[in-house]
């Protein structure tokens, strides 16, 4: 019945360490306030000794029952433990300097210094044990880690390409890092817990303190998959509640290898998972919306003078040259304004050109803007007759050409744009026109209404 106070004890070391850690300090604190052959401070730095000391013992004593009972490995603790008893040693013995004398002791500051030293040493050796050699440091930014000569390489995890994964090791390459990234801070050589290595599948294997933790073909009856789906608050669930928990599919994924049998020779595309359950590891390159060429950045002489011209004008990002142009102001802006757009053809990748008086012929013009990203032409003159103009804007994304007489034929002269991916054409004569199937881009034409709601038609 009273089996749990020892493991018990031995959990309060993270909280017991505080306390000689605090009370020591206190003492070499007065130890240095303190002045060569005076008393001032010596009752109160005597008894910080003393107590410091008597905790230290109660530290170090939880902390050989946490190693006793929660599995780490001596190799792991046997400095740290080591050095908590000299540092109880140390605490005795300068209490004992300070307590044989009724004035400072010679030597004191110097004696303090070690002590203080010795702490340093113990609770950095217990932070490790903790949180990992590199907790401290992992924060830093990488050019005082190079500057250090320390290269931080952190559990990438799973990641998986889009095509050919079914030829993927499905041990080595999909459970393997899995098991990196969730489960190997706390077993491995240097912290087995539960005397349980996972990094790698002998180690695996050989299992922990409780025995095998893989039963193959048999998820349920394998720990390394049984313990991932207990309630988080069961003190068996792994990993702990207030570690990183595995994705879903992560679980899923180690489920379906051991119950195709657990083994190193397997393919992923043996397993019945689905591309849906890998979707959250599949590895893809995010490219950048706007164009990845670098171009000179706009002066800022003649941004002022687009401004004073009535134009907005703004750069799309504080790192960017591109520039953003709208005439919202500027709604007199016509055909033969253009040439004040000429000296910054370059930077323009938005260009709204909203309820302005242009027309057809301006195509042409837009055309010459070899970045052009994103072209607003809504509630314009513009009736699709120069539209092919604009095929060669090779990185033209989207196009709006809401409330114009925009038509199906005109529309079919963007088909098969090099990048075209949207165009936005409500309210035009697209609006009734049935829209062919085989479009290279994607085509908004309707708009959406949302469903009447019953509050609709409550009168008040």
């Amino acid at each position: 019945m009273i089996d749990f106070i020892l493991p018990l004890f031995g959990r309060f070391h993270p909280i017991l360490v505080h306390l000689p850690i605090g009370i020591l300090a206190f003492g070499i604190i007065l130890v240095f306030l303190s002045k060569k052959g005076s008393n001032q401070h010596l009752d109160a730095i005597r008894l910080a000794f003393l107590l410091g000391g008597i905790a230290a013992v109660l530290s170090s004593v939880s902390g050989f029952l946490q190693y006793q009972y929660e599995g780490f490995a001596w190799d792991t603790v046997q400095f740290h433990f080591i050095l908590g008893w000299s540092t109880v040693l140390a605490s005795f013995w300068l209490f004992y300097e300070v307590n044989k004398e009724s004035v400072f002791p010679k030597h004191l500051k110097w004696k303090s210094t070690g002590l203080f030293g010795l702490m340093l040493l113990t609770g950095h050796l217990g932070g490790n044990i903790t949180h990992g050699e590199e907790y401290l440091i992992e924060v830093l930014p990488p050019e005082v880690l190079e500057l250090m000569g320390v290269a931080l390489q952190a559990e990438q995890g799973l990641v998986i390409p889009e095509q050919g994964w079914e030829q993927l090791a499905y041990y080595d390459q999909v459970v393997q890092p899995i098991i990196n990234q969730n489960c190997k801070s706390c077993h491995n050589p240097q912290n087995l817990k539960g005397e349980l290595d996972l990094t790698s599948y002998e180690a695996l294997l050989k299992g922990g303190e409780g025995g095998s933790v893989l039963v193959a073909g048999n998820a349920g009856e394998s720990s390394l998959y049984a313990r991932l789906i207990l309630p988080k608050d069961d003190e068996d669930h792994m990993p702990p509640e207030e570690k990183r928990q595995p994705q879903k599919e992560a679980i899923e994924l180690i489920k379906a290898w051991i119950e195709l049998g657990g083994t190193t020779n397997s393919k992923l595309g043996e397993s019945n998972i689905s591309a849906e359950t890998l979707e959250p590891f599949f590895h893809r390159v995010e490219k950048p919306f706007y164009p990845e060429e670098i171009v000179e950045a706009a002066s800022a002489e003649t941004l002022d003078q687009l401004k004073f011209e009535g134009f907005f004008a703004e750069h799309v990002s504080e790192e960017s040259n591109w520039l953003l142009i709208s005439c919202i102001n500027f709604q007199d802006f016509n055909n033969q304004d253009w040439t004040k757009l000429t000296p910054i053809k370059n930077q323009i990748v938005y260009l709204d050109l909203t309820g302005t008086e242009i027309s057809d012929p301006i195509l042409d013009s837009i055309s010459s803007l070899p970045n052009l990203t994103v072209l607003k032409l809504n509630q314009t003159g513009i009736s699709g007759s120069t539209l092919a103009a604009l095929n060669s804007n090779q990185h033209l994304k989207n196009l709006y050409l809401n409330k114009t007489a925009i038509s199906i034929d005109q529309l079919n002269l963007l088909n098969n744009h090099p990048s075209l991916e949207k165009v936005f054409a409500f309210e035009t004569p697209l609006s009734e026109a049935e829209i062919p199937k085989d479009l290279s881009f994607y085509l908004e034409n309707d708009l959406y209404q949302l469903p009447p709601l019953p509050t609709d038609t409550i009168e008040y």
